[in-house]
């Protein structure tokens, strides 16, 4: 039967005396409080932070809109995030934005 640090959730060897992800000491803590319902063991359920891309959204939209060819730069960064939701949508409008910004130079520039 496996088990799992009742700190962090890690998976553990039997003899385990500490958890080798958050270096707790499992020496005084009781394993057997870490079995779920069903009898079997679970590991404890840690929540995953969505990861904080706000300077890469606010400089994307700044180089969107000024320097085009480093907005695009930023939008592909954001747009393959896999860790942030967030960061894939902003990816998304500072491309568009890049994009526009570009037609609207072209066309100006062929007046």
């Amino acid at each position: 039967m496996t088990k799992y640090c009742p700190f962090c959730g890690e998976a553990l060897v039997d003899e385990a005396k500490f958890c080798k992800s958050c270096g707790k000491n499992l020496d005084n803590v009781n394993m057997e409080s870490n079995i779920g319902p069903t009898g079997n063991t679970q590991p404890y359920s840690v929540p995953i932070a969505e990861k904080n891309h706000t300077l890469a959204i606010v400089l994307g939209y700044v180089f969107a809109i000024f320097i085009p060819l480093i907005g695009l730069i930023f939008g592909i960064y954001l747009l393959t995030r896999n860790d942030s939701e967030n960061a894939k949508k902003h990816g998304k409008f500072v491309l568009i934005l890049t994009f526009v910004i570009w037609a609207i130079s072209f066309l100006l520039l062929m007046n």
